[in-house]
C-alpha cells in the first residue's frame, strides 16, 4: 500500500508590512518603491527625513534598490536633490555595504536589530560627513547631522525590530510592542505627507486606526492608538496636534460602545468628533479634522477586517485564575501521586530485603533430623551433612519435581527416616514453589502498579502545563463561538479560545451531536469571529462528545510519503500512520510486532490505533506509550510486544520530538547534513516499568526525515543518505527509492526476508 500526504493550503492574506519582508516579488518591490518615496517626503526631523536611509538598511538589497529608487523620484520630482544630498550619498552606501555585511556576519540570516541600526546611523553620519565638505562645516551643521544619524539609526532599529517580528511568525508581545508602536508612528508621519485637498492621509490612518482599536479592544487602547497617531501626525506637521484632543476623546468615547456593533462604533466616533469640535469653539482646522473622521469612520464600517486586521496588534489577556488554579491542581495532584509511588517503591523493597531465602536442606533438617536420635553421628557436622548429603537432593528436585527414597545421596542409606527425608523434600518443595509463583506474581503487580502510579502522574504534570503553554485567553470570543456552535446544532458545547506565547491563537471545543454545517464552512465562520484566518479544525469523536481544535495558518506544512513491503508472510507485521493532535503539529507513528504475519499485525494495529486515540484526545504521547505498555502485559499470557517509533513535528516552529521503544534508528537531514537517531528502550509490553528514550531536534525550510522499521537492513543507510541530500526528490519518490534499494541485496536478487516500511517527513515553509 502506498500513502502520499501533502498539505496543501491556499495563501494566506497578508498586510504591507509582511509583503515587504518577504522574499523579493513585484508586489514587495512596488511597495518597497513607495515606501522610498513617502519617506523621502517625511518632515520629521527636517526637510528630507532620513528615513529613507534607515529603510535602506532594514530591507533586503533588491528591495532597497527600489526604495532608493523611490526616494530618488521624490526628490527629481520636488527638485531637492541638492538639499538632500546627505541621503543621496547614504541610501547607495548602506544598500552596498548592508550586502556585504549580509555576507560575512548573517550568512543566509538577517542581521540582528540592534546591527542594523548601528550600521545604518554610522553609515549616514560618515555620508552627512561628507556632504557636509560641499557647505560650510559648522558646529550647528555637526550636531544636526549627529541627530539625523540617531534618528536614522534609531528608526532602522525599531523597524528590524518590527519586521523580524514578522517574519518569524511572532505577535505583538510585550518585546515587539515598543517597536511596533514606533514603525506605527513613523508610517503615520510618512502618510502626513500625503494631502488630498482638505483632506490628510496621515491623520485619515490614525483616524481609522482608533476607530478599528475602540472596536476591538475598547476605550483605554483606542485612546492610546488616537494619541499615538497625534503625536505622530503633530511631529510631521505640527499645525495637526490643535485637533489631538478631539481625535483622543472621540476614539475612547466610541470604544464603550463596541460591544452594540461595528456601525454603533463608527457613528459614536463621528458624533463624538463633532462634538468635541463644536465644544472646542471648532479649531482652526476643525472642519479638515471632521472630513478625516468621516472618510476614516465610513471606511471602517465598510471595509471587511481582513483588510487591515494583520495590522493590528494581538493583545490577549491574561487567562484567569481559574484556568491558573486549574493548572496548579492538576500540578499539586501530580506531585501527590508521586510521593505515593515513591512511598510504594520503598516499602515493596523493605519488604522484598526482608524475605528468607528458599533454604530446603535446613528446613528439611530442622523438621526430621532433629527428631532423631542418631542426628549425631550424621555426617560431621549439621553443616556438613546439609552440604554433603541434603544439597544433591535440592539440584535433582530442580530436574524432576520430587524425589524417592532409592534417589537420596548414598550416605543415606543406614539413615533410619529415609521416607520421612524423601516425603519432607518433595512437599517442602512444592510449597516453595507455589510461595515462588505467588512472590513473582506480587512483583509483577507491583511493578505494574508503580507503572500505573508513573502513568498518572505523567498525565497529570502534562496536563497541568497547558496555563504555561497558553497563558493568555479571550473569554468573550470563548462566548462568542460557544452561542455560534449552539446555533449550528451542538449540544452542550464548552469552548475555550487561548494564545500561545508567541500569540498565536487556539480554540478547544467540546460537544455532543451533530453540526448543521460543513468544517471548512464552519472554519470560514470562526475566523470571521476571531478575525484571523484559523484552518480547517481537526474533529475527535469519543463516544457522544466530539472535540474540534482550531489554530492559525502553520509557518510549515508537511509532505509526507510512505511505501512498505510484505515479508515472508501475506500479511505484515508493521502498521503505521499519520495524524495530527489540532494544536499545529503533525505526527508519524510506526509500530513493529513481534515476528511478522497475522499476530504481528495484530500487536501493530492495537498499538498504533490506541496510540492514536490517546494522543489524539489529548493525553501526550508519554502517557500513551505506559498505558499500552500495560495493555499488551496485561493482553495476553503469551509473550506480546511491538515496537513504537514516534516523529511529532510542530508546523509552528519546526520543533520535533522523536520517541522511540525498540524501533531502528531514525534519518534527519537539518543544515544540509544526515545524522542518525538511535534509541535505547526496549519495545512496550515487554518489562512492566518501560524507560522512554526522547530526543528533540529543529527543522526548518526544506529539512525531513526518515523512519525506517528493521526490515531495511544496514547495507541501504548509504542510499538512504544520498536520497535525502538529492534535490527535487519528493518525499513519495525517496520513500519508494528505499524500499526498491532494501529489496534487492548485493548481486540484485530479491531479498524478503522481513517487512520493510518507511515514511519520510519534509517540511517546508509556506510563502
Amino acid at each position: 500500500m502506498k500513502l502520499k500526504e501533502k498539505v496543501v493550503k491556499e495563501p494566506p492574506k497578508v498586510s504591507a508590512a509582511e509583503k515587504i519582508t518577504r522574499p523579493n516579488s513585484a508586489a514587495g518591490l512596488f511597495l518597497s518603491a513607495m515606501l522610498g518615496f513617502l519617506a523621502a517626503g517625511t518632515n520629521i526631523g527636517g526637510s528630507g527625513s532620513p528615513l529613507a536611509a534607515a529603510a535602506a538598511a532594514v530591507l533586503s538589497p533588491a528591495k532597497a534598490a527600489a526604495a532608493f529608487a523611490g526616494a530618488m523620484g521624490h526628490f527629481l520630482i520636488s527638485g531637492g536633490v541638492g538639499k538632500n544630498l546627505t541621503e543621496v550619498i547614504a541610501m547607495p552606501a548602506i544598500i552596498l555595504s548592508g550586502t556585504f555585511l549580509r555576507k560575512f556576519f548573517g550568512g543566509e540570516k538577517s542581521l540582528s536589530p540592534a546591527f542594523s541600526g548601528i550600521h545604518a546611523g554610522l553609515a549616514y553620519m560618515i555620508c552627512g560627513v561628507i556632504a557636509a565638505v560641499a557647505y560650510k562645516f559648522t558646529g550647528g551643521l555637526f550636531l544636526a547631522i549627529i541627530f539625523r544619524s540617531a534618528l536614522c539609526g534609531g528608526a532602522a532599529f525599531f523597524a528590524a525590530s518590527f519586521f523580524n517580528a514578522r517574519e518569524k511568525g511572532l505577535s505583538l508581545t510585550d518585546e515587539v510592542k515598543i517597536s511596533a508602536a514606533v514603525v506605527y508612528a513613523l508610517a503615520i508621519c510618512m502618510l502626513c505627507g500625503i494631502s488630498l485637498g482638505t483632506f490628510n492621509a496621515g491623520r485619515m490612518a490614525g483616524a481609522f486606526f482608533a476607530a478599528a482599536a475602540a472596536y476591538r479592544f475598547g476605550s483605554g487602547a483606542a485612546g492610546v492608538a488616537a494619541a499615538v497617531s497625534s503625536l505622530a501626525a503633530g511631529a510631521a506637521a505640527p499645525s495637526l496636534l490643535t485637533s489631538s484632543p478631539v481625535l483622543i476623546c472621540s476614539a475612547a468615547g466610541a470604544g464603550m460602545f463596541r460591544k452594540r456593533g461595528r456601525l454603533a462604533v463608527s457613528v459614536s466616533f463621528m458624533a463624538m468628533g463633532l462634538g468635541g469640535a463644536l465644544i472646542l469653539g471648532m479649531p482652526k482646522d476643525g472642519t479638515k479634522l471632521m472630513g478625516d473622521m468621516i472618510f476614516a469612520a465610513a471606511a471602517f464600517c465598510l471595509l471587511p477586517d481582513n483588510v487591515y486586521r494583520k495590522s493590528l496588534p494581538k493583545t490577549p489577556v491574561s487567562a484567569s485564575e481559574t484556568t491558573r488554579c486549574t493548572g496548579r491542581r492538576m500540578k499539586f495532584a501530580a506531585a501527590a501521586v508521586s510521593e505515593v509511588r515513591e512511598s510504594f517503591d520503598k516499602a515493596a523493597k523493605v519488604l522484598d530485603r526482608s524475605e528468607r531465602e528458599n533454604d530446603i536442606s535446613s528446613e528439611v533438617c530442622g523438621k526430621v533430623c532433629t527428631q532423631c536420635r542418631s542426628v549425631a553421628f550424621c555426617g560431621e557436622n549439621p553443616g556438613h551433612r546439609t552440604k554433603t548429603y541434603f544439597r544433591p537432593a535440592e539440584d535433582f528436585l530442580e530436574k524432576k519435581g520430587y524425589i524417592t527414597e532409592k534417589e537420596l545421596h548414598k550416605g543415606l542409606e543406614c539413615c533410619p527416616h529415609k521416607n520421612l527425608l524423601a516425603e519432607a523434600f518433595t512437599d517442602i518443595y512444592r510449597k516453595k514453589q507455589i510461595e515462588k509463583r505467588l512472590t513473582e506474581a506480587a512483583l509483577s503487580m507491583r511493578e505494574i502498579t508503580s507503572e500505573q502510579l508513573l502513568g498518572t502522574e505523567k498525565l497529570l504534570d502534562f496536563l497541568s502545563r497547558a496555563p504555561e503553554i497558553y497563558p493568555s485567553c479571550d473569554e468573550e470570543l470563548s462566548c462568542h463561538i460557544r452561542e455560534f456552535l449552539a446555533e449550528a446544532g451542538a449540544e452542550k458545547p464548552a469552548v475555550s479560545v487561548f494564545f500561545d506565547s508567541g500569540g498565536r491563537i487556539f480554540a478547544e471545543c467540546f460537544y455532543e451531536g451533530l453540526l448543521n454545517i460543513g468544517m471548512e464552512e464552519l472554519a470560514e465562520k470562526i475566523s470571521e469571529a476571531a478575525d484571523r484566518d484559523m484552518d480547517v479544525p481537526e474533529a475527535v469523536t469519543m463516544g457522544e462528545v466530539t472535540r474540534l481544535c482550531f489554530h492559525e495558518p502553520t509557518v510549515f506544512e508537511a509532505e509526507i510519503g510512505q511505501a512498505r513491503v510484505n515479508g515472508r508472510e501475506d500479511a505484515s507485521g508493521d502498521f503505521g500512520t499519520v495524524f495530527r493532535d489540532g494544536f499545529g503539529s503533525v505526527s508519524v507513528l510506526i509500530s513493529d510486532g513481534m515476528g511478522s504475519g497475522a499476530r504481528a499485525a495484530v500487536e501493530s494495529c492495537m498499538t498504533v490505533s490506541l496510540m492514536t486515540k490517546i494522543m489524539r484526545a489529548g493525553l501526550g504521547s508519554e502517557y500513551a506509550v505506559r498505558l499500552i505498555n500495560l495493555l499488551l502485559l496485561t493482553k495476553s499470557s503469551d509473550e506480546c510486544f511491538s515496537t513504537v517509533d514516534l516523529l511529532t513535528v510542530n508546523l509552528f516552529t519546526g520543533k520535533s520530538e522523536i520517541v522511540k521503544l525498540g524501533a531502528a534508528q531514525t534519518f534527519l537531514k537539518t543544515n544540509g547534513t544526515v545524522k542518525n537517531v538511535e534509541g535505547w528502550s526496549t519495545p512496550v509490553g515487554i518489562v512492566g516499568s518501560v524507560e522512554i528514550s526522547r530526543r528533540f531536534a529543529q527543522l526548518g525550510d526544506g529539512d525531513e526525515a526518515v523512519m525506517i522499521t528493521d526490515g531495511i537492513c544496514e547495507e541501504v543507510f548509504p542510499r538512504v543518505r544520498e536520497l535525502m541530500l538529492s534535490v527535487g526528490v519528493t518525499a513519495q519518490d525517496c520513500a519508494e527509492r528505499i524500499i526498491a534499494a532494501a529489496e534487492k541485496d548485493k548481486d540484485g536478487d530479491l531479498c524478503r526476508q522481513d517487512d520493510k516500511t518507511v515514511y519520510v517527513v519534509k517540511i517546508h515553509k509556506i510563502g
